[in-house]
């Protein structure tokens, strides 16, 4: 199939009220689509079924699944292209918005400085007014920005319509093969050739590793854990490290594993208990499946393909709602965390801007 068609396809879903997806794995030239036949609301319990998932950030939710074997699936090659937008900025803040974040960002230093937790990811949602919504223009802009992540459209009639363009893998398997990243710290590029980071990053990076890796140790046979790096994701700057190895499938099915790393501390915090216990309790809004997590499942060929949902956004009655956050630490400054979540919103409102 055509791209043309594929994004002919969505529209008619969407315009019927019928589940779908679209997405693109990293560095690849394929778009995948997977239409469901019906607007039934199917969930996954096991990770086991063949299709896609949809998961949120508090993991007592239920996983909302695209199951295969109810639906149509599509491929088409070619990535459309649209003209460069790269320094456009249709973000604007309030001072309100910006008051209540940077209250929140003392709160969780204070909650740090009692010792109990190290780290807490904070994050804060923005609305913005889509006065030109067209399905078709959102395809466009997405699939042709950001071709190093993993870009996704997904709609249901029960959760709405999300989009997203995510740097984070969760873990991807085949057969009893796994791999993992830590990926944490974040830095907007102006132009320089060399990156440094300072030791709140480096720090940061660091807990994300060690709480990953002391999660999967006894669910693995090996356990490999990479050098860390500088990973580019658009105009961001992360650090990152790869973790892989085998997992003992006798032992531990794949919702095991992914109950033991979701959410991860990249997204929650460390301890994760106690992180994922303040955000509940203080960040004063649903994160719904914003730092949930999304992929594919294949049971037949044991293969799982699974990523952190980051950099997305909700819309809902021409409404889109953008999400972003940062990792604070005890040597956090606000105003610096305040502008990393700024920056994070910009990569998501160049998609949008089609739409403004």
């Amino acid at each position: 199939m055509q791209y043309p068609q594929l994004a002919q396809k969505i529209v008619f879903h969407f315009e019927k009220n019928l589940p779908f997806v679209l997405y693109s794995l990293p560095d690849s030239a394929e778009i995948v689509g997977i239409f469901q036949r019906n607007a039934n609301l199917i969930t996954s319990q096991l990770l086991q079924e063949n299709g896609f998932v949809f998961a949120p950030f508090d993991s007592k939710n239920k996983i909302v699944q695209i199951p295969m074997d109810l639906s149509e699936m599509f491929v088409c090659e070619g990535i459309p292209e649209i003209p460069d937008t790269t320094n456009a900025s249709v973000i604007t803040e309030n001072s309100q918005d910006k008051k209540n974040h940077l209250a929140l960002i003392s709160k969780a230093i204070a909650k740090i400085e009692t010792g109990r937790v190290q780290k807490i990811v904070v994050s804060r949602k923005k609305e913005v007014v889509l006065k030109n919504f067209d399905l078709k223009k959102l395809c466009d802009s997405l699939f042709s920005q950001n071709p190093t992540a993993f870009r996704y459209i997904w709609y249901h009639p029960e959760t709405s319509l999300w989009c997203g363009a995510t740097p984070e893998v969760l873990i991807k398997t085949n057969g009893a093969a796994f791999s993992t990243m830590a990926l944490a710290g974040t830095q907007k590029i102006e132009g320089q050739s060399i990156i440094f980071w300072e030791n709140k990053e480096k720090n940061e990076q660091q807990w994300v590793v060690e709480a990953i890796v002391e999660n999967l140790l006894d669910k693995t046979t090996v356990l490999n854990v990479s050098k860390t790096k500088t990973h580019i994701a658009g105009s961001l700057a992360h650090l990152r490290t790869d973790i892989q190895g085998v997992l003992n499938t006798n032992k531990y099915a794949l919702q095991k594993v992914v109950e033991s790393i979701h959410p991860t501390p990249a997204v929650c915090g460390t301890p994760r208990k106690t992180a994922q216990s303040f955000i509940m309790d203080t960040e004063g809004y649903d994160r719904e499946f914003y730092t949930g997590f999304l992929g594919v499942t294949n049971s037949e060929v044991n293969k799982t393909e699974l990523f952190v949902n980051l950099r997305c956004f909700k819309i809902k009655d021409k409404i889109a709602t953008l999400y972003a956050g940062g990792g604070i630490t005890e040597d956090s400054k606000p105003e610096a965390e305040w502008q990393e979540t700024h920056n994070k919103l910009q990569t998501m409102a160049k998609v949008l801007q089609p739409l403004l």
